[in-house]
């Protein structure tokens, strides 16, 4: 089969996988899903396992080296098969069930994260084994299915099977271009604690002419909240503690990271200036180092039209840390506890609703340089690759380098306007082909250095 019926034909199963509606939020299609997967990848060859101790199964194939050695340089392939619920369903232009190919761009719930990825991973190695035969290098994809909600059970699998999932390198989920067409490769993710705050202020909603002489919950609880974060810097005792600053080479690779304030502020509309104000090495620093503090949402008493007068039993708040290496996710939870009650808001209740920890890459490492060389050859040069030690976006890094002690690099399809965990989620088919090409020809390299290191040896 051609390098061209290929991709129709992975094409095609990517169609199924994206109407496979896969939330994991709403526990959608979860396990069909998993038994999806298991059927693609025993096709294509693999030796596959469906790990189901938990609600969320992982579903994990083997692609062993033609000639199997202690040795053999293994690459992992780690992605996720659930996606965001689809909603506002108003706002999507094509059914976000349905992959449907428009102006040069593919569209579905998925596509950008990470449903997409995985079958341009499934299609390069097919095209490989097409023409080259089995690798000489080991081969292994982990797929879990609760990503979207912390990588629930993710941790009991590595502690009941990660003699399995051990590798020389870890290609993680997704990756995307960055504003200037640069095909960006990063190295691990910040962590998150998310918790919700509440407040109690009375057994039921009063008339609001109480607010001359009774403090409300939602004004209690803006007040509680306010106190955690001053200027800018959140105030949280300890919580800046023990934080693992970046290194030299580290920050080196931020500042050169492409950033301009000037087109984000026109692409998003913003309306305010940023926190850093404009100064880009700060913001650059700021967003892939420094931990930050988020209001998701804020409810309570009443929302409808017009007017209704009352003064609001009851306020909530959800709220998302993003963390870097250093910092736990449930203790930063308690310690914004601690600070609220020693700000006076002990009656504020603090729930933890789950966290995951940072991680930071190395990106000198020789399978990540060498990741990052074929990227290069392909899209077309030193210039045309941006590579960061770290993304502000959070994923299980942390548990991957903790169980495998292998270095990660994410590369992947997307591009600014992909619009993952958004209506209307896209790729260009063009970053789709040149996705398959740039793993297709990674295997290709990694086998010939393998066969030449090999001989060396022999010879």
């Amino acid at each position: 089969m051609g390098k061209q019926q290929n991709i129709a034909t992975y094409q095609a199963k990517l169609a199924q996988y994206i109407k496979l509606g896969s939330v994991s939020a709403q526990y959608q299609h979860i396990q069909e899903t998993a038994q999806f997967l298991k059927q693609v990848f025993t096709e294509l060859g693999g030796a596959v396992r469906v790990f189901d101790e938990h609600k969320f199964p992982l579903v994990f194939a083997d692609f062993p080296a033609a000639t199997p050695a202690a040795n053999a340089t293994t690459v992992l392939f780690y992605n996720h098969y659930d996606v965001q619920p689809a909603e506002p369903l108003a706002l999507w232009r094509t059914d976000p069930w349905t992959l449907t190919k428009q102006d040069g761009k593919f569209f579905g719930r998925g596509i950008a994260d990470c449903k997409g990825d995985l079958f341009v991973r499934l299609t390069a190695l097919k095209n490989y084994l097409d023409e080259y035969g089995q690798p000489p290098v080991h081969i292994k994809f982990l797929v879990e299915g609760a990503e979207e909600i912390a990588s629930q059970g993710l941790d009991d699998y590595f502690k009941q099977h990660s003699e399995l999932f051990q590798s020389d390198l870890i290609i993680w989920e997704s990756g995307t271009k960055n504003e200037r067409g640069q095909l960006r490769i990063t190295g691990g993710n910040k962590g998150i604690s998310c918790f919700e705050i509440s407040a109690d202020s009375a057994s039921r909603d009063l008339h609001s002419s109480n607010s001359a002489i009774i403090d409300g919950a939602l004004w209690h609880l803006i007040d509680g909240i306010s106190s955690l974060h001053q200027h800018g810097k959140i105030s949280v005792a300890g919580f800046y503690d023990n934080i693992t600053a970046p290194t030299l080479r580290a920050k080196n690779l931020a500042h050169k990271m492409y950033f301009s304030s000037a087109k984000l502020s026109k692409l998003y509309q913003l309306q305010y200036p940023f926190l850093q104000g404009d100064n880009e090495e700060k913001i650059k620093e700021a967003y892939l180092f420094a931990p930050s503090f988020n209001i998701e949402g804020i409810s309570g008493g009443y929302e409808g039209a017009s007017v209704k007068t009352v003064l609001p039993a009851h306020g909530g708040a959800k709220f998302d840390m993003r963390l870097v290496p250093g910092q736990d996710p449930a203790d930063v939870a308690d310690k914004v506890a601690a600070q609220l009650y020693n700000n006076g808001f002990g009656d504020l209740k603090v729930d933890y609703t789950m966290g995951v920890t940072a991680y930071r890459s190395d990106m000198d490492a020789p399978l990540i340089k060498e990741l990052i060389a074929t990227a290069q050859t392909v899209y077309g040069g030193t210039d045309s690759v941006e590579v960061l030690p770290t993304s502000a976006g959070t994923g299980p890094s942390y548990n991957f380098n903790h169980y495998l002690h292998a270095p990660i690099a994410a590369i992947g399809i997307s591009n600014p306007n992909s619009g993952a965990h958004a209506p209307n989620e896209n790729v260009t088919e063009a970053d789709y082909l040149s996705g398959i090409e740039v793993i297709t020809q990674f295997f290709a390299n990694l086998s010939a250095h393998t066969r030449a290191e090999d001989h060396s040896i022999t010879a």
